[in-house]
Order: structure tokens, then sequence, then C-alpha cells
């Protein structure tokens, strides 16, 4: 093997020509190229997932408990507070509503009634005045709503109809999570309810004091509500189970795709090596007739490609991991308003991780060392006598 290392770092090092200086550069900037890419697609997915997740996670709690059939929400709620792993208990409700400024038209609005600690402190509600409501940026935008102005929140409570209150808006959130700063209102449970008769509220509301802890606890929690009671995960929820499995299939093939493209590159260090095996054909011949093994060969070449090719994909890693360096402090990609709600958020961070890197080196290096095979094998195969004509 030392010998094989040896000899490849003689032959990629000794004087070359133009064409073989060509052939390699061409090969190590096509293998940079697509390592490159392959990083920067591969952050930007991760970030995308990520950004989506700390949405998500911004506006609901870790898990949502359904009462067992016969208890309120409210009794469930009062004895999930004695468990001193949550750190919050709440009901919720979600409600469908109109919210306007005087004299304004109204915009179309979903109200949790729950609120959420981590977007806005609505405990300041005493039951007197308007009622304190945190405003996604979006809904603030359109109706022209600022801190401390009053507006007209209209919703349907069954039972007992078109219901209305008067709001004041105590806060202005940005998660960056497209469908809630777009499109909701935040309320806090009681005083809501108060104000239109009744909630119909059926679920409570949990926040763990570590998230890690949502399964260990699981079975701890649903013999506190008592039998029949139900824990769900936001991530158990069908819509976001789905739209994650998508986001990692779509990285996958993303990915996959990608790999493709490595692969290219890694063909072209096999056509470097097949101009390094033409113009070092003498050498070759003069290894060969001192009594040189077909193995030896057959192992100097292949080294010799993979030298090549993983100098490509080393180039290839700096070069994604700046380009994500770059975008991040440029701030890109971020989108308008009417782009933010098609993807959710209104700006991917680029995630780079140790596991996607670790990937991304192993894949490439195998590529080039599965193409570099190929002419090394054929090289070691050639018939001695027809070596040695080359000397």
């Amino acid at each position: 093997m030392r010998a094989s290392v040896f000899l490849a770092l003689r032959l990629v090092r000794r004087r070359s020509t133009p064409l073989l200086r060509s052939s390699a550069l061409a090969a190590l900037i096509a293998v940079a190229l697509g390592v490159a890419a392959l990083v920067v697609v591969l952050a930007l997915m991760t970030g995308y997932g990520d950004a989506l997740r700390a949405g998500i996670m911004t506006a609901t709690g870790d898990a949502v408990v359904l009462p067992p059939p016969g208890d309120s929400p409210a009794l469930t709620a009062a004895r999930l507070r004695r468990e001193p792993d949550l750190v919050r208990v709440g009901e919720v409700a979600y409600l469908p509503g109109l919210l306007r400024k005087e004299g304004g038209s109204p915009e179309v609005v979903t109200v949790k009634a729950g609120g959420s600690g981590k977007i806005a402190d609505l405990s300041s509600d005493d039951g007197d005045g308007p009622l304190a409501v945190a405003v996604g940026k979006g809904v603030a935008r359109r109706l022209g709503l600022a801190e401390g102005e009053i507006a007209v929140l209209q919703t349907v409570v069954e039972g007992i109809g078109l219901r209305s209150v008067v709001v004041r808006v105590a806060g202005v959130f940005e998660t960056g999570f497209a469908e809630l700063d777009e499109g909701w209102v935040l309320a806090s449970f009681a005083p809501l309810a108060d104000r239109l008769g009744r909630l119909p509220g059926g679920a409570v509301e949990v926040w763990f004091r570590d998230r890690r802890q949502v399964e260990s606890l699981r079975e701890r929690v649903e013999k506190i509500c008592g039998p029949g009671c139900l824990l769900t995960t936001w991530e158990e929820s069908e819509a976001n189970r789905a739209l994650f499995a998508a986001l990692t299939w779509q990285k996958l093939s993303l990915a996959l795709v990608l790999s493709l493209v490595v692969a290219v590159g890694a063909f072209e260090v096999a056509a470097a090596l097949v101009v390094l095996v033409t113009e070092k054909r003498r050498t070759l011949g003069v290894l060969l007739a001192v009594g040189a093994q077909p193995a030896l060969v057959r192992r100097t070449f292949l080294l010799a490609g993979t030298l090549l090719g993983s100098s490509g994909v080393g180039a290839g890693l700096a070069l994604g991991i700046g380009v994500v360096g770059l975008l991040t402090l440029l701030g890109i990609p971020s989108f308008p308003p009417d782009v933010a709600s098609v993807y959710m958020v209104d700006r991917i961070p680029f995630h780079l991780r140790l596991g996607d890197l670790a990937v991304v080196l192993a894949v490439g290096i195998l590529e080039v060392a599965v193409a570099s095979y190929v002419p090394a094998r054929r090289v070691a195969r050639r018939d001695p006598a027809e070596v040695l004509r080359w000397v």
C-alpha cells in the first residue's frame, strides 16, 4: 500500500502536459461544483424543515390532551397542573373570525383562544374594557393596526350565534411562520369565554419542561387524566406528519439527484485518469518491465484518481459552506407575503449539520473511487508484451 501511495503521488506531481492539466482541472471543478450544490441544497432543506417546526411550536403546545368522556377540559387542566414536569397547562379553542378596525374593511382571521406565552403575554387582561389580543404582523399591516389600538372581533359561537367583541391590540407578533403572521389572532381563553358567553373548548394544551420528555411522560399524563384520555403531540397530528414526511422525501430526492451530478464529475475524474495513463505509459511500461504486479498498478492509478477526486470533494465542501455563509449573511432566500403564504415561512434559513456534511464527503469520495476503478482495472489487465512496447 505504501508503494502505491508513493507512486500515485509521483504520477500526480510529476511534470505533466497542458492536456493532462486541463483535464485534471476540469474534473476537479466538476466534482467541486456538484458537491457544493449538494451541500447548499441539504442545508436549505434542513433549514426549511427547522423553520416550519419552530413556527408550529411557537403557537402550539408540545402536546394536546383530549379529556376522557364525561370530563370537562377545565377539570382535566386542573388535574394536569399538579404534574411538576408540565410548565404550562391551559384550555384551547380555535374559532373562525373577522377582525376590523373602525371605519375599515374586515379581515378573515383564525382566533386561538388560549394564547401562547412564546408570542405575547396576555395575562394583563382583568376582564374590564376591551379584550387584550395579539395579532400577526400581516393582519396588523393590512388593517393598519398598531399596539394599543382598538378593533372589533366578530366570531360565531355554536349555540349562541354571531358575537362581537371589542379588542385592544396588546402586541403585534412576528414568528417568521407565514400562516401565523398573516392570519392569526391570539387571546386568553377565560377572558374571551367571559365576553362570548362560552367557548367550544374540547382540548387542553400542555407544555413540558423538556420537550424530549413527551414520550417518557405520556403514560403518566394519561394516567393523571383518567381512562379514555388521549395525548397527541404536534408531530403526531395528521397534517404535520404528512408535511414533514413530504419534506423528508423531498430532501432525499434532491440529494439523490445532486449525487448524480457529483457522479458526472466523478467520471470527469475517470476521463482525466485515462489521459494520465496515456501520458504516463512509458513510466507504466518501466514499472511492469522491472516486475511490478498488476495489483500494484491498479492500486496506484486508483489512488491517483481518488486523490484528484478527493481534492475536488474537499474544495466543494469548502465552497458549499462558504456559499451557505454568504447567503445567510445576506438573508437569502426571503419572500414577500404572497409568496410566503405558499412556502409558509417568510424566510428559509440555512442549517448545516455535521451528519449531512459527513454523508456528502463519504458519497463524493465513494463515487470518485468507483469511477476511478474502471480505468485503473483496465490498465492493470494490459498484456505485458503490449505494455513493454511503450518503453
